[in-house]
């Protein structure tokens, strides 16, 4: 299995040796033409996204030396994720943990920032958290209750689409579904997931965790690949096993959050960065 290793706010990822560029990068498949006649009109402010959300910082923001360390590393993740198109056809990522609380938001969100600079390519960010959405809240995106649901059938998704910048849109949940198995056991989520990938190149689906309810084992089948999100100080080992063999050869690799400390810390700390701090590392 190949592993990754991200923290909130120090990451660090372990899977294959791969170059990695700071700049925008030629896309692995073969990406569709954007115009601006296909782009939404309802924009993200930038400007209130949570300070997670390196990948997306605001042009000309100043990022802490945490923060830094952590945009780099889920650029690194990036790079990791289009060298896993050897193996899986990249085209819908499902992120899911063992339980709420493990970081799995933060990571859909920046893997598709991160995605989004890849020069061609059309990211869509959904969040198939059914029962308990909070992807608008890293976006500083306020739900308005009253809003139709694209979910629920009440209006078409390519209506309900926020803007990010031209090659990131994202879907919100913002209501969670009353009946959640009426859009998971019906024939209507694998027609909605097959419009989205015909509109857009890379699907990150952002689902609920495997152990909390049984909606992700619905999406499944449907996606080519999936990343697991583990919480280094509190994710049960047994738990995180069970998971994991639910999803059998669905999974990616694996990211593990909030590790304490990191070698690439030292690198950066000896080499003059300034990136270095943490105390001890946290053995597994």
């Amino acid at each position: 299995m190949k592993i990754a290793n991200i923290q909130q706010e120090s990451v660090s990822v372990k899977i294959a040796d791969a170059g990695m560029q700071a700049t925008v990068e030629p896309a692995v498949l073969s990406p569709r033409a954007v115009s601006s006649s296909d782009l939404p009109a309802r924009q993200v402010d930038l400007s209130g996204i949570s300070q997670s959300l390196v990948t997306l910082a605001p042009s000309g923001a100043e990022l802490n030396p945490k923060q830094q360390v952590m945009a780099e590393q889920f650029r690194l993740l990036r790079s990791r994720v289009k060298g896993l198109s050897k193996d899986f056809q990249l085209r819908t990522i499902l992120i899911t943990s063992t339980l709420s609380g493990e970081g799995k938001t933060t990571v859909a969100a920046n893997l598709a920032g991160s995605l989004s600079c890849v020069e061609g390519m059309r990211v869509l960010l959904v969040d198939f958290d059914l029962r308990r959405p909070s992807l608008h809240s890293v976006f500083g995106v306020t739900p308005d209750r009253r809003q139709p649901s694209w979910l629920a059938d009440e209006v078409p998704w390519k209506r309900a689409i926020y803007q990010v910048n031209r090659r990131l849109d994202v879907l919100f949940g913002f209501n969670t579904l009353d009946e959640p198995d009426e859009l998971l056991q019906s024939s209507r989520l694998e027609k909605l997931l097959d419009e989205m990938k015909a509109a857009y190149d890379v699907l990150i689906l952002d689902s609920a965790p495997m152990m909390a309810v049984a909606d992700t084992h619905s999406l499944l089948p449907l996606v080519d690949c999936s990343l697991f999100i583990l919480n280094a100080d509190s994710t049960p080992i047994h738990g995180a096993r069970e998971a994991l063999a639910m999803m059998q050869d669905k999974v990616a690799g694996c990211v593990v959050n909030r590790v304490d400390h990191l070698k690439s810390e030292d690198y950066y700390r000896n080499s003059g960065y300034g990136y270095g701090y943490g105390s001890k590392r946290k053995e597994s």
